[in-house]
């Protein structure tokens, strides 16, 4: 917010860090193409019109003048204006001068807030303002009481970046503060920045409840499914002893009311038809064929599907000749659709998907040695058998290959992926040996195919494999085949199961909470690689691949052993996450006995920014930069 006591002390730290830092240099100059210290200070807002504070404001321009030129980045994205407007301003910037011209009429006797987040920055090496706001008044009362906190994402405490949080007021308790959240914009709102913070400016004293929303077709109320929210569970009463606390956190969640519809229908090649949904589907789809000849076939048994695990990506293949052939498919294609009444329907869709047409390369001159070469090669190959020749067909293999590692982890299984889909898989004609004192031994097996991906299976011994052991797998001729008929060639795999002492072990020892919770061990991309329930306040995980890991833990509240969002309609909050503030370096053959209070370190701080994805950047690289500028020249160490 912008005053001139706060005017006056910036000036004077700037005026302050520049002598200083011309000292320490010496000739080195801010910016200067031939060298010299990064500029890292902001611009400062010099006046306004109107003035900060101002009240019986009539005019819809402002106008803000800095002490050097400025440029915008992202002005109607980090923009918020309160209350909210129902069409865009026109902001622009000219030098030294920013305009914004709000297209809505002013209400009366309303304060306004303005609120440009870091958008307006120095034009010449973009340092940003990290919060620029203007606060006036189209009557004589001006509401300067403020709401602020962190939003944060309730799954895995990421903060939420760019969501608008905002009040309504209570009236009654006969009316609903929910429903106006369905249905009608916030009376104030702030957005949040890339560390999920956010305010509310220019509260009047009141009774209100929060709301926060990912806000896609930007009304500014909960109108689509799809849209991330939030919801406070207390009332928040706002008088003049209401202190803002920044520590608050309000949790963004998705109900999973998701619209489903079709996002694509294509057919790459004569083999294939691809489908595509917009969201994750409960259902497969299903398929017939209209013939030429007005045929209409079911699509399951002229289709092999192979799924992705959310059902929302498949390729279809084509298994009947007849349909490969066609130039045109004729597909009736029927999934679940979500209506404007927020229902999901059955619907069908008829598509036409012509074959794609190859382009053939065009073949390239030979040369008269080639030639020659050629015609000899086929009068050496007319000496050889010619019965052979044209009694033998010529068969068409199918290729096989393992997909999992060499090395498996113990408790894991083999996998293997063939070229096209398995029709048939016959395991007596798999071998699967264990190598003993450098002699092969037999042992049993079982194949399982995978139930999504037709062209997988996985390799179960019987009764377990062993830690420590090499084996190998023989695959006879034929042992399996294709939809189209084509077998397998014989083949072999070998592989080993890792050893206890290749791993480390861990041992979380829980305390601050009672009810169930399980915990998830996280790679350095914030994904699961393990998770163990809690059982008597001890969370273990055993045969942890040596490396860097972070975790989590998740209240169970429900005790399903997944995160469970909230509902708003029941006002029931999701489940509660805390992470393990500290990085986990795990080493082979060595066991860690962890303590964890998971209320220890504050939910704002628990969340690594190794692992965080809104993270600011831009300042610390230059600082980076003028610390090896002033290295470089002895000024620091």
């Amino acid at each position: 917010m912008f005053n001139s006591k706060f005017r006056h002390n910036h000036i004077l730290a700037i005026t302050l860090s520049a002598c200083f830092l011309s000292a320490l240099v010496g000739c080195a100059s801010m910016g200067r193409p031939e060298g010299g210290l990064y500029d890292e200070d902001p611009p400062v807002l010099v006046s306004s019109e109107p003035a900060e504070g101002a009240v019986n404001v009539k005019k819809q321009r402002i106008t803000m003048r800095f002490n050097e030129n400025i440029k915008l980045d992202k002005v109607n994205e980090k923009l918020t204006i309160s209350p909210p407007q129902s069409k865009m301003p026109r902001v622009s910037s000219n030098a030294k001068t920013l305009t914004l011209e709000l297209s809505d009429s002013l209400k009366a006797n309303t304060t306004y807030s303005i609120d440009f987040g870091d958008a307006v920055q120095d034009n010449n090496e973009g340092n940003p303002m990290e919060s620029l706001s203007l606060l006036f008044s189209t009557g004589e009362q001006l509401d300067t009481l403020m709401v602020m906190g962190h939003l944060l994402n309730a799954k895995d405490l990421e903060p939420i970046t760019g969501a608008y949080v905002g009040i309504y007021r209570v009236v009654s308790d006969t009316i609903s503060t929910d429903s106006l959240f369905y249905t009608k914009p916030f009376e104030r709102a702030g957005k949040t920045d890339v560390n999920g913070f956010f305010k509310i400016l220019g509260c009047a004293p009141g009774s209100y409840r929060l709301y926060s929303l990912v806000d896609g077709n930007t009304n500014y109320f909960y109108d689509s499914n799809s849209e991330d929210i939030a919801f406070g569970s207390d009332t928040l009463l706002i008088d003049e002893n209401y202190v803002p606390d920044s520590a608050m956190i309000v949790w963004s969640f998705n109900e999973g009311k998701v619209k489903r519809y079709l996002d694509d229908c294509t057919r790459p090649d004569s083999l294939h038809i691809n489908v595509r949904f917009a969201t994750p589907m409960p259902e497969k789809p299903k398929l017939a064929f209209l013939l030429p000849d007005s045929t209409r076939m079911e699509g399951d048994s002229i289709v092999v599907g192979d799924f992705n695990i959310t059902l929302d990506t498949i390729s279809y293949w084509l298994r009947d000749t007849s349909l490969i052939a066609l130039d045109t498919l004729k597909l009736e294609l029927t999934y679940l659709f979500t209506d404007t009444l927020n229902q999901d329907i059955w619907r069908t869709e008829l598509f036409e998907l012509e074959k794609p047409v190859v382009k053939e390369q065009p073949k390239k001159e030979k040369s008269e040695k080639k030639k020659i070469r050629k015609r000899k090669d086929k009068e050496d190959e007319a000496k050889v058998d010619s019965l052979a020749a044209d009694t033998l067909p010529k068969i068409t293999y199918m290729s096989m290959k393992m997909i999992s590692a060499n090395s498996i982890d113990i408790g894991a299984k083999p996998k293997f992926e063939m070229s096209e889909p398995l029709d048939s898989l016959r395991p007596e004609l798999f071998h699967l040996q264990i190598k003993k004192d450098s002699t092969w031994a037999d042992m049993p097996l079982r194949l399982e195919q995978d139930t999504l991906h037709p062209t997988r299976f996985t390799l179960y011994a019987e009764p377990h494999f062993s830690p420590g052991e090499t084996y190998q797998v023989i695959v006879d001729s034929a042992a399996t085949h294709n939809i189209y008929g084509h077998p397998i060639a014989a083949c072999n795999f070998s592989f080993t199961e890792k050893k206890p002492e290749d791993y480390a072990h861990l041992r979380f020892n829980i305390s601050g909470i009672d009810g169930p919770a399980f915990v998830e061990l996280l790679n350095a991309s914030d994904k699961p690689v393990q998770t163990a329930k809690v059982i008597n306040n001890q969370a273990k995980f055993v045969h942890v691949p040596a490396g860097t890991y972070y975790a989590r833990l998740i209240e169970d509240v429900n005790g399903n052993g997944i995160f469970d969002p909230g509902n708003l309609s029941e006002h029931r909050q999701p489940e509660r996450v805390h992470y393990f503030a500290a990085e986990l370096e795990l080493r082979a053959n060595w066991s860690f006995d962890q303590n964890w209070n998971v209320f220890e370190t504050p939910i704002l701080k628990q969340k690594l920014e190794k692992v965080k994805i809104n993270k600011p950047k831009k300042t610390a690289e230059k600082k980076s930069k003028n610390e090896e500028y002033l290295r470089k020249r002895g000024k620091i160490k």
